[in-house]
């Protein structure tokens, strides 16, 4: 066995998390994380505004609370809670709520862990691609510097959150997260209904780039972050081959064997969602990982086609 080899499996062993802390447990990537990880052995503790049994812990970023008690032992916390960006049209007050749930919320949990008497060993926090530049014809890696848009202000704010936990000596893996595929959620479920009926078609241009993972293997970056002490610092959670929104609806429409008849103008949808369309429909984002090669992490769904065809069929 190699030196490398024997240094991997030391990383993977370090940790062998048992107790995990999760926030966000009813959003679309909790619904997939934690039944996967209950198949593992673990103990899944969710951390919710409202808790509908005595394992759940209740907290009130708003407020400031958090119900976590000093005797409560956790090996890792996964944090992916935060306002939905995409629920409605961002007018003052619903861009201040998206800011403030994720900065506010973050700050609360880290500033928790890290006064515990044995803090956990890792926290894994949820961010997203659109923390770069969307103005730039560039393609991204982890090492591109934030773009200035609102969202990208969000995502920087979002990850600074995380120092406490990081000063306290606990390891901090952002996972930077691209457009997530999953007919649960997000936007195949948006798209599916529409497409099934042949009335789908491409998003303004349809030329912005679209960077993506599909739920499994993100599911499983965040299952290799918990026990690999490598993991860590931003890690861009997207496959190597983004895509064009026409790619994107194309390849959808084929696998469905559906026309795509009905494209959607820029101008209309600017006009029905506003910033929030420039942020998120219209955005160009080309966005790769070189951390994922180097970690040695494997995708699953590699390929748009075959990521939609395990989704799909």
């Amino acid at each position: 066995m190699g030196k490398s080899q024997q240094l991997y499996i030391t990383n993977k062993l370090t940790l062998k998390a048992k107790n995990i802390l999760i926030s966000g447990a009813t959003g679309m990537v909790g619904n997939h994380l934690i039944p996967y990880l209950e198949t593992k052995g673990h103990k899944v503790i969710r951390l919710t505004r409202n808790p509908i049994d005595d394992q759940d812990i209740k907290w009130n970023p708003q407020s400031d609370s958090i119900d976590l008690s000093k005797s409560q032992q956790l090996d890792a916390v996964i944090h992916l809670a935060g306002e939905s960006i995409t629920s409605r049209r961002w007018s003052k007050s619903q861009k201040e709520k998206i800011s403030k749930s994720r900065e506010k919320g973050t700050r609360l949990l880290s500033e928790t862990i890290a006064k515990l008497p044995v803090p956990p060993k890792v926290l894994i926090s949820a961010s997203g691609i659109n923390y770069y530049d969307q103005d730039s014809n560039e393609s991204h890696t982890e090492d591109s510097s934030p773009g200035r848009r609102f969202l990208s202000t969000v995502c920087k704010c979002w990850e600074e959150a995380t120092n406490p936990a990081l000063e306290a000596n606990i390891r901090v893996c952002i996972m930077r997260i691209g457009v997530v595929l999953t007919p649960a959620g997000g936007a195949l479920k948006k798209m599916l209904p529409l497409m099934k009926l042949g009335l789908g078609g491409r998003i303004g241009s349809g030329l912005q780039r679209m960077s993506w993972i599909s739920i499994d293997d993100l599911v499983g970056m965040i299952n290799e972050a918990l026990s690999d002490n490598r993991w860590n610092g931003p890690i861009n959670a997207v496959t190597d081959e983004p895509v064009t929104n026409k790619e994107f609806t194309n390849a959808l429409a084929k696998l469905l064997n559906r026309p795509t008849l009905l494209p959607a103008p820029e101008i209309l949808i600017k006009l029905i969602f506003g910033e929030m369309a420039e942020e998120t429909l219209l955005a160009d984002l080309s966005v790769y990982s070189k951390r994922i090669p180097e970690l040695g992490y494997k995708l699953t769904y590699p390929s748009l086609h075959k990521a939609l065809t395990h989704l799909i069929k």
